[in-house]
C-alpha cells in the first residue's frame, strides 16, 4: 500500500469509528493529534465551515489585499488560491488565480466569513499553524473532512510583534494541479507571509511619510496660496493657511476632517465659500497606500469675489434641501437670462447637488462633528434609516482606537441613582462616542435625569461625542426630550431609504457584501431595477431583512427577480413628498435650461448622469426639448 493509499484508509477508519488509535506509519505525527483534537471537540464531518461574518477592516486584512493581488497579477498559471485566516480560524481574505478551483472552495465554503478551525472543519494547515506556530502542510486524505481530501494546502504564520493567535496565509491547491509541489506551496505561503507582516509593521510610518512627501511636493509645485494636509489624526499646514482669519482656518480644517473621515476621494476641485466673505477654488489630491487612502492634500487660491446676494449660507442650503417650494415656478426664467452671473451658477449648483443628495450632506455633516470631537449632534429621521449605523461608522473611521457607548433612552428607569456613571466610563483621553437611542420614547421623569446626568457629562475635560437619534421626520420641542436639545450644537436629518433610489443598486450591493461574507453572489441589473422601484416603508433594515431572504436561498451566484420576496413586487407608486416634489422641480428646470440635453443637465444640477437618469425615469419626467 503506498501512503497515499495508507492515509486515505486510516482517514477512513477515524471517521468511521470517532477514534483515532494506532493510525499507523503512514499518518504523520502531528496530522495524527489534530484529528484528536478534532475528534474531542466533536467535529461534524457531515457540515461544512461554520459562518461568523466577515469583519472588512479586521487584523491584515488592508495589507493581504494589496500583497494577495501583486502576487496574483503574475501568477495566472500557478493553478492556486492564497488565503488569510485570522486567529481564530476565520478566512478574512481570498484571492484566487483558477475560477475552477474558486467555484471548488466557494461549494465547500472555504470562503471570506467563514470559519474552518478544528472544531468546524477538522485539520487543515491553518489548523497546524496555531495548534505548533510554525509553518504546516495538509495533502489530500490527511484532510479528515471529506469534503476537502481534494485540495492539497501549505500555510505560513504571519510575523507578529504580539502574543496574539497567529495569522496564517494559506496556498491552496486542487491535488491534480501539474507542478504543484507541496515544496513550492510551501515556499509561496511563507513569502506572502513574511510581505504580509512587514506591510503591518510598517503601515503607520509609511502612511505619514507619504502623507509628508506629498504635502511638500504640493507646497512647492502647484504655487497656492495655503496647503492643507491630513489623514485624520496629524494635520500639517502651510504659513498661508495660518494666515488665514480664525474663523475660515476652521472651516477649511472641518472639511479636510471630514474628507479624511469618509475615507474616500472627494470631488478633485471645487470651491469653498468661506464665513469670513472669501471663495477660494480648492484642489484636492489623495494619498493612497496602495488602494487605501491614508490621506488627503488640499490647496487652494483665491477666487473671483461673490456678489452681494449671490452667497447662499449653510443654513438657507440645508433648509433648502428639506423645503419645497410655495409658489408656482417660472421654469424658463433662468433659460431667458443669456448673461446669468457665474459665481451664482456655482452657488445654485452646489445647493442643487444637495439638494438631490441629501444622504451625502447629512453623511459630511456627521463625519465633521465626530471627527472635531467638540460637538454634540442630533440625528433626526425615520425608523430604520441607519442613524446610529452612520454615527459609529463615522466614528470609528476617525478614531479607530476609540470606544463608543450605546444607552437605550426606552430603558431609563423613572427612578434610581444618577445616570453619570453608567455614561462616563474610565477611558481616560480616549476618544469616546455616546449614542442615545429613541429619544423620543422618554418620558419625563426620565428626561430630567437624563438632562442632569449629561450637564456634568459634558462638561468633563475629556467628554464624549454625545449624538442623539430621534425615530421621527421632524423635531417636536414639546415632547419631554426637548429637555435635552440645548445639549446639541447641530441637527442633522438622516432621509429615508426611498429617497436615495439613485444610489440604492450601490448601496444593495454593498450590504449584500457584508452579509455574504465575500461570497461569489451578486445583483442582476432586473434586480436593481425592481429594488430601485419599491418604496422601503421599513428603510435600511427592510433592505437588510430582504438581502438576507435572498442569501438563505441562494448562497452563491447571481440574484435573480425570482429570487427576491414577494414584497418587493407588492404595492403602488407612493404618494410625492415635498423633499421629492422640490428635486423633480429642480431637475426640469435645469432640463429646460439645457434644452432637454441630459447632459448639461446633469451639469448643471452638480450631479452624474446615471443619477439623473434614474431619478427622471423615477418622477416620471416627460422628454423636455
Amino acid at each position: 500500500m503506498d501512503t497515499g493509499a495508507g492515509v486515505e484508509a486510516a482517514a477512513r477508519r477515524v471517521r468511521h469509528a470517532r477514534h483515532v488509535g494506532d493510525v499507523g506509519a503512514h499518518v504523520r505525527p502531528v496530522v495524527a493529534e489534530s484529528w484528536q483534537r478534532s475528534v474531542d471537540l466533536g467535529v461534524d464531518l457531515a457540515r461544512s465551515a461554520t459562518y461568523v461574518g466577515h469583519e472588512p477592516g479586521a487584523a491584515a486584512v488592508a495589507e493581504a489585499d494589496e500583497v494577495f493581488d501583486r502576487f496574483l497579477v503574475g501568477a495566472d498559471d500557478l493553478g492556486c488560491s492564497v488565503l488569510l485566516v485570522d486567529g481564530d480560524g476565520v478566512v478574512r481574505v481570498r484571492r484566487d488565480a483558477c475560477p475552477d478551483l474558486a467555484a471548488l472552495l466557494d461549494a465547500v465554503l472555504v470562503a471570506p466569513g467563514f470559519r474552518i478551525a478544528e472544531q468546524d472543519v477538522a485539520t487543515t494547515a491553518s489548523a497546524l499553524v496555531r495548534a505548533t506556530g510554525r509553518a504546516a502542510r495538509v495533502d489530500g486524505p490527511e484532510h479528515l473532512h471529506p469534503d476537502l481530501a481534494h485540495l492539497a494546502e501549505a500555510a505560513a504564520p504571519v510575523p507578529s510583534d504580539t502574543d496574539a493567535a497567529p495569522q496564517t496565509v494559506v496556498v491552496v491547491t486542487h491535488l491534480s494541479t501539474p507542478g504543484g509541489t507541496s515544496a513550492l506551496r510551501a515556499a509561496v505561503a511563507a513569502e506572502l507571509a513574511r510581505q504580509v507582516g512587514e506591510c503591518v509593521r510598517d503601515r503607520g510610518h509609511r502612511a505619514g511619510r507619504m502623507l509628508h512627501a506629498r504635502f511638500d511636493d504640493v507646497c512647492a509645485r502647484s504655487g497656492a496660496e495655503w496647503v492643507l494636509a491630513t489623514d485624520g489624526r496629524a494635520t500639517l499646514c502651510s504659513p498661508g493657511f495660518r494666515a488665514l482669519p480664525r474663523e475660515d482656518r476652521d472651516h477649511l480644517l472641518d472639511r479636510a476632517l471630514a474628507d479624511a473621515a469618509l475615507a474616500e476621494p472627494p470631488p478633485a476641485g471645487s470651491t469653498a465659500d468661506l464665513p469670513s466673505g472669501r471663495r477660494d477654488d480648492v484642489v484636492t489630491s489623495v494619498v493612497r497606500d496602495g488602494r487605501a487612502v491614508v490621506g488627503h492634500v488640499s490647496s487652494g487660491r483665491r477666487s473671483v469675489p461673490v456678489p452681494v446676494g449671490a452667497l447662499a449660507t449653510d443654513a438657507m442650503r440645508r433648509q433648502g434641501s428639506h423645503v419645497a417650494p410655495t409658489a408656482r415656478r417660472d421654469f424658463a426664467a433662468d433659460f431667458r437670462d443669456a448673461h446669468a452671473d457665474g459665481a451664482a451658477a456655482e452657488v445654485r449648483r452646489r445647493a442643487n447637488r444637495e439638494l438631490l443628495s441629501p444622504y451625502l450632506r447629512a453623511r459630511r455633516d456627521v463625519a465633521a462633528a465626530v471627527a472635531a470631537r467638540t460637538r454634540h449632534l442630533l440625528l433626526v429621521g425615520e425608523p430604520g434609516v441607519g442613524k446610529q449605523t452612520l454615527a459609529v461608522e463615522q466614528f470609528r473611521r476617525s478614531h479607530p482606537s476609540g470606544t463608543v457607548q450605546v444607552l437605550d433612552c426606552a430603558r431609563i428607569a423613572e427612578s434610581g441613582g444618577p445616570l453619570l456613571p453608567t455614561v462616563r466610563g474610565t477611558d481616560g483621553d480616549r476618544p469616546r462616542l455616546l449614542v442615545l437611542r429613541r429619544l423620543a420614547m422618554l418620558g419625563s421623569v426620565a428626561a430630567r435625569r437624563l438632562d442632569e446626568s449629561l450637564r456634568v457629562l459634558v462638561a468633563t475635560p475629556a467628554a464624549p461625542t454625545v449624538v442623539g437619534c430621534i425615530d421621527t421626520p421632524s423635531v417636536d420641542a414639546t415632547r419631554p426630550y426637548g429637555l435635552l436639545l440645548r445639549h446639541f450644537h447641530d441637527t442633522v436629518r438622516v432621509p429615508a431609504l426611498r429617497y436615495r433610489a439613485d444610489e440604492l443598486g450601490q448601496l444593495a450591493r454593498s450590504v449584500l457584501h457584508s452579509l455574504s461574507g465575500g461570497r461569489s453572489l451578486s445583483l442582476s441589473m432586473q434586480v436593481v431595477r425592481v429594488l430601485e422601484g419599491y418604496a422601503w416603508p421599513g428603510n435600511l433594515r427592510e433592505l437588510e431583512d430582504v438581502l438576507r431572504y435572498v442569501i438563505a436561498r441562494k448562497p452563491v451566484g447571481v440574484v435573480q427577480a425570482p429570487d427576491l420576496p414577494s414584497s418587493c413586487f407588492t404595492g403602488g407608486a407612493p404618494r410625492m413628498s415635498m423633499l421629492e416634489a422640490a428635486q423633480c422641480d429642480v431637475i426640469i428646470q435645469a432640463l429646460y435650461e439645457a434644452r432637454g440635453n441630459r447632459y448639461q443637465a446633469a451639469e448643471l444640477l452638480g450631479i452624474a448622469r446615471s443619477s439623473l437618469y434614474r431619478k427622471i425615469d423615477a418622477f416620471g419626467i416627460s422628454y423636455i426639448g
